[in-house]
C-alpha cells in the first residue's frame, strides 16, 4: 500500500514495504491528527497540518539492559493471507544452541501461519470460516480454538465501534471487485445496483447476532438464520476476517518471540500489522509513515517505537477511480459501499495487533469527527495517527 513504513537501522538502511499506485502529485495540503503528545513523533513534511488530539495515557514500558554488542540479525519471508510476512530477529547466533533455537522458531512460525491461514481464509476448502459461509442460515458448526479466537476478537470491536468495524460485508467487498475478482466496475454502468447493496448492507448487519460458544474445550459458532433475497437467491450471512487476521497472526508471532526469548527484531506482515520488539543497536526503531497521495512517496512523520504491536489501514491499499471519484477496498457499514468519509489512513500503535487492525479499519469509516471523539474517549491506551484529505 502507499502508506509506507520503514524501520530504520543505524546505517540508515531501511527496511520498507509499499504497495498500490499514487495517483496525485503529493503537494496538495491535508490535515494529520494525532493523540500522540509533542515530543512523542516529528513532522517531516510541510503539507501537512497537525491537529493534536486528547485522551491517551502514555504507558512506560521499562526494558532489560543486555550486552548485545555480538548480535546480528537473521531473516526471512513466509506468504501466508495473500501477502508476504517479513520475520527479524536479533541474537547471538555464535551462542550454543542459537542456531539450533533459531530453525525451531522458524519451523513453529511456519506451522501458526499455516494454521492460522487456513483457519480464517474464506476461499480455503473447509476451513472453518469457508464452512460458516457455506453453512444454511441458523447452522451450528464445530470450529477450532483459531477461528474461535478470532471471531471473538471480531465480535469484541464490532460491539466496540458499535458496528464501525463488520466482517459480514462480504458480499458488498465481492460486488465492487475487491476480493479476488479478475477485474472491477470501469464504469458508472458498471458499478453494482443500490438497491442490491442495500440488501447486502442488511444481512451485514446481522453480524452481532453470531454467536460463539466453548463446551469442554470445543469451541462452535452459530450462523444467524436472517437471510435476503438478492438477484433471485436467497443467501445468508457471509465473512470476510481479512481486516482481523493478520493482526491475529502477529499476536500470535508476539508469543513466539517471548516463548524463545527473543527481545529484538520485528516482523511486518504486508505492511499493515507488526510487532517492533527492540533493535539491538539503538533500542526503538523509527516508524515511518508517508502520505497517502504522494507519488514519490514523503514521509510525513516520523514515530519511534520498540515493544509495541500496530495496525495500519488507507484508502490507497487497494482502489481504483471512475469518473473521478476513488473506490477503495475498505467498505462502509453504513451505505454498504467503498468509504468516502475523507480519512485517507490510520494507524493504531499498542495493545493486541488483532483489534489495532480492526480499529484502524472501523476509524476510517467513522469520518473526522466521530473518529476525534472516538480515539479521545475510547482508546486512550493506544497511540493513533490519521490523515484527511
Amino acid at each position: 500500500m502507499q502508506l509506507l513504513k520503514k524501520i530504520i537501522f543505524p546505517s540508515l538502511a531501511c527496511v520498507s514495504l509499499l504497495f498500490g499506485t499514487a495517483c496525485k502529485n503529493g503537494k496538495e495540503k491535508y490535515t494529520v491528527y494525532t493523540n500522540l503528545p509533542q515530543g512523542a513523533y516529528t513532522l517531516t513534511e510541510k503539507n501537512f497540518d497537525t491537529v493534536e488530539i486528547g485522551g491517551y495515557t502514555p504507558n512506560e514500558q521499562s526494558f532489560p539492559e543486555e550486552d548485545t554488542s555480538s548480535y546480528t540479525t537473521r531473516g526471512y519471508t513466509l506468504y501466508a493471507m495473500f501477502t508476504d510476512a517479513e520475520i527479524i530477529v536479533a541474537d547471538d547466533f555464535t551462542k550454543e544452541g542459537a542456531e539450533e533455537k533459531y530453525k525451531q522458531f522458524k519451523s513453529d512460525l511456519s506451522a501458526l501461519l499455516t494454521e492460522v491461514s487456513k483457519c480464517v481464509s474464506s476461499t480455503v476448502k473447509d476451513s472453518d470460516i469457508y464452512n460458516f459461509n457455506n453453512a444454511k442460515a441458523g447452522a451450528t458448526l464445530e470450529i477450532g480454538k483459531t477461528a474461535y479466537e478470532v471471531l471473538s476478537t471480531a465480535k469484541s470491536v464490532y460491539t466496540f465501534t458499535e458496528g464501525f468495524y463488520n466482517p459480514a460485508l462480504y458480499y458488498n467487498i465481492h460486488a465492487y471487485g475487491f476480493s479476488g475478482e479478475s477485474s472491477h466496475p470501469e464504469s458508472a454502468e458498471d458499478l453494482p445496483d443500490d438497491a442490491l447493496i442495500a440488501k447486502y448492507t442488511d444481512l451485514a448487519k446481522r453480524f452481532g447476532e453470531v454467536t460463539l460458544e466453548e463446551k469442554e474445550g470445543r469451541y462452535f459458532v452459530t450462523k444467524p438464520a436472517y437471510t435476503v433475497e438478492a438477484d433471485g437467491e436467497v443467501i445468508s450471512i457471509k465473512l470476510d476476517l481479512g481486516g482481523v487476521g493478520k493482526g491475529y497472526a502477529v499476536d500470535k508471532i508476539d508469543a513466539l518471540y517471548e516463548k524463545y526469548g527473543y527481545n529484538y527484531g520485528y516482523t511486518s506482515f504486508g505492511a499493515s500489522s507488526m510487532v517492533l520488539k527492540s533493535n539491538f543497536k539503538t533500542g526503538p526503531y523509527t516508524l515511518v509513515l508517508t502520505n497517502p497521495r504522494s507519488i514519490s512517496q514523503d514521509a510525513f512523520i516520523h514515530i519511534p517505537a520498540r515493544g509495541e504491536k500496530l495496525s495500519t489501514s488507507g484508502d490507497n491499499e487497494q482502489f481504483y477511480r471512475i469518473d473521478g471519484t476513488r473506490y477503495c477496498h475498505i467498505i462502509d457499514p453504513e451505505t454498504g459501499k467503498p468509504v468516502q468519509k475523507g480519512i485517507m489512513s490510520v494507524t493504531v500503535i499498542g495493545g493486541s495487533a488483532a483489534e489495532d487492525d480492526a480499529l484502524t479499519t472501523a476509524i476510517m469509516c467513522m469520518g473526522k469527527e466521530r473518529a476525534v471523539k472516538f480515539i479521545e474517549e475510547k482508546l486512550t491506551d493506544k497511540k493513533v495517527v490519521f490523515t484527511c484529505e
